[in-house]
């Protein structure tokens, strides 16, 4: 299973050179309150608001936007991504309707981030960016500081659709995120890298003070493991919100350790445990029950005990009775129209974004397109309450025609496949009718075999396979985190990586008879993410260590160290890397989570360019990739969660087809595809669950 981290959360405050204790207006971190939103309960948000605009509003209104997103946010359904866009539709809303009633015109900029398990979410809108630190690699977002276009997007309440850019990125122990004003880009990159490799957070914020100009506001985290202890003594907190701003507070912080360097007070971190709020409900639910149980022993241990008059009878009568009562007029206020409410309402939010939709002129496609997705979204929610109703089926209907026709997007119904239970799938290999899964949540991959036309499985041909999983023993060796697995064409098996460069390999024939090796030189692997084979050859791409390793077969193992398939100077820098692929000539294509791919020969870089794309920029953020080496059909497929689509191009980057599902949510969490050009059948993972869509109409 993912890590689970904790958070160590500082900020820094700089106005006219001077630094200022007090936290700064706007920035808020919250854990998941105790009625959050079915799948947001071990969340935890974070945000920092920015000035925009030339007013500046009162210090109270960029702290109220902060507490508006992480309400919305915790309240909204869906996926991390739904719900931050939930966040900055609802907010550049309510700013749109405050300035064009005539009011002071009010602009904003803003920054979220969401960890939930091992990942983390990155969102923006205006000029907030943001740097992750993890592992001595430094990436920063939006990807390139250097380009003014990238960093000054229109802020909130300036356009009727917010300009929304994310990214998510997985994590380890250790890992730092700091979310700032658009100074933090003017910083040397060496620099920041090594404030962030400071010892902690403390130092951390007293390096980023050292380096600050005039002012900056800025947000640090440090994301750690529940047994990490503290850099320094603080009071565990649910929220920074909770943090009084005077200056006092943190001047009355304790003392850090013996030995530690004492941090001035405005770099003094509130810690953020991120399961304290599970802890005192569960601990407040105890004392209730414990309180409940005194009670009874102390009526069982009265002299009336036994012989119940009237105040015992009544006061029996009232125990069953209450509840009842309760439970009865909760009912009745939520049928009498509590529930109907809050759903007439989000119709009415519906249907004003469908209108706001429509309002936008048709030459205006970026524009278009972002509304319409945000009337699904909000559509999306309102199913949530109650489903089926045949004003937002229509809105649906709307949405989605306006949205294929412009971006020339398929829709097709999906076939399911299968599940797997309490399962994250997040790699496919198909190979014939064999198709195997890696489950991520449970560190397990498992094989089906698919019926002669593709469309279901074998009855009792899906099993896992028991030398494919954390802890399993293959020969002398324990398997560790599986990374990937693939299909070795060479020796017809299929193979896994774990992350301490333990390959093994299984003959479906024979999937309880399985062979492992230790690669050499796996201690070089900073963060492994995907591995292929070409001519018998194993390809690992590593975006921790901004490199892609290579290691040549001999003898039927891999038995020397790998090679370094960027050499020279000059490097490309991959260290947003998510996927990878080798086509039958040998081109190496990588793919980023922005959705660009960088095509490379023998290490050097060959021109490649998406064309024909409906829309700018082409894929909008990207997850994982598919390259198809069948000679009838080449090609590479493209898997953009936030967008719930598959993107289909040539090798060449030309624009074949864009698919998506009938029912969206059976792709909220698509994490994977491959194809089968015979069938005309793409398989995708997303969530538990293995979909299949025709290509054909």
């Amino acid at each position: 299973m993912p890590l689970e981290f904790e958070a160590l959360v500082g900020h820094l405050y700089v106005v006219g050179s001077r630094a200022i204790s007090a936290a700064p207006p706007g920035a808020l971190v919250e854990v998941a309150p105790k009625k959050a939103a079915r799948g947001r309960e071990l969340d935890t948000f974070f945000t920092l608001v920015l000035p925009s605009g030339e007013v500046v509003a009162p210090s109270k209104f960029y702290e109220q936007m902060a507490t508006l997103g992480a309400e919305r946010y915790f309240s909204s359904a869906g996926s991390v991504t739904a719900g931050l866009r939930a966040v900055f539709n609802s907010l550049n809303e309510n700013l749109t309707e405050h300035n064009s009633s005539g009011k002071r015109r009010y602009e904003a900029s803003m920054l979220c981030a969401v960890l939930r398990d091992d990942e983390v979410y990155l969102a923006r809108v205006g000029s907030g960016v943001a740097l992750l630190w993890d592992g001595g690699q430094l990436q920063p977002f939006p990807a390139d500081f250097s380009q003014d276009e990238a960093l000054f997007g229109p802020p909130l309440g300036v356009h009727p659709v917010p300009d929304i850019k994310m990214a998510k990125y997985t994590i380890h122990e250790g890992a730092r995120l700091v979310l700032a004003d658009p100074s933090l880009a003017d910083m040397e990159t060496a620099k920041t890298n090594a404030a962030l490799a400071a010892t902690d957070i403390g130092e951390v914020l007293a390096a980023f003070k050292a380096l600050a100009a005039a002012s900056i506001t800025l947000l640090a985290v440090e994301f750690v493991t529940p047994e990490t202890p503290s850099p320094v003594v603080v009071k565990e907190s649910e929220s920074t919100a909770r943090v009084p701003a005077e200056p006092a507070v943190a001047e009355a912080a304790a003392a850090p350790p013996a030995g530690a360097v004492s941090q001035p007070p405005e770099t003094k971190p509130v810690e953020l445990r991120v399961r304290a709020g599970l802890r005192r409900a569960a601990l407040q639910g105890a004392r209730v029950l414990q309180s409940a149980d005194r009670v009874l022993a102390r009526r069982e241990q009265s002299p009336t005990a036994g012989r119940p008059g009237l105040r015992g009878v009544t006061a029996t009568g009232l125990a069953v009775l209450i509840p009842v009562v309760i439970v009865v007029l909760v009912l009745v206020l939520w049928l009498g129209g509590t529930g109907e409410s809050e759903f007439e309402v989000c119709v009415q939010e519906a249907t004003r974004t469908a209108q706001v939709a429509r309002g936008i002129p048709s030459n205006d496609v970026t524009g278009t397109l972002a509304a319409w997705n945000a009337v699904l979204l909000v559509v999306e929610r309102c199913e949530n309450i109650r489903p089926g109703d045949l004003t937002l089926r229509a809105l649906t209907r709307e949405a989605q025609g306006v949205i294929d026709a412009l971006s020339r997007i398929e829709r097709r119904d999906t076939l399911h496949i299968t599940s797997f239970p309490n399962a994250a799938l997040r790699q496919v290999v198909l190979q014939g009718l064999e198709l195997y899964v890696l489950d991520e949540q449970n560190n397990w991959v498992y094989r089906l075999t698919l019926t002669s036309d593709g469309r279901g499985i074998v009855q009792n041909s899906q099993q896992p396979i028991a030398a494919m999983r954390l802890n399993a023993t293959v020969g002398e060796f324990r398997v560790g985190n599986l990374v990937d697995i693939a299909w070795l064409t060479d020796t017809t098996q299929v193979t896994a990586l774990d992350d301490q460069g333990l390959l093994i390999a299984c003959s479906p024939r024979f999937l309880q008879s399985c062979t492992a090796q230790r690669l050499l030189a796996a201690e070089r692997w900073v963060r492994p993410v995907a591995m292929t084979f070409w001519q018998g050859k194993l390809y690992i791409l590593d975006p921790g260590a901004n490199q892609v390793w290579r290691y040549e077969p001999s003898g039927g193992a891999y038995a020397t160290v790998p090679n370094e398939y960027f050499a020279g100077e000059f490097r490309p820098d991959i260290r947003a890397a998510v996927d990878f692929g080798i086509d039958d000539k040998g081109n190496l294509y990588i793919l980023q989570n922005s959705g660009e791919i960088n095509k490379y020969r023998s290490g050097q870089p060959v021109e490649f360019a998406f064309v024909n794309f409906p829309s700018d920029p082409p894929i909008p953020g990207a997850d994982a990739m598919f390259l198809n080496n069948d000679p009838t059909a080449q090609g590479l497929y493209i898997v953009s969660q936030a967008s719930r689509t598959i993107y289909e191009t040539t090798l060449a980057g030309t624009f074949n087809a864009s698919y998506r599902a009938a029912n969206e949510a059976d792709f909220t969490l698509l994490a994977g595809v491959v194809a089968d050009a015979g069938q005309q059948l793409i398989y995708a993972i997303s969530g538990n669950s293995v979909f299949a869509i025709s290509k054909r109409k």
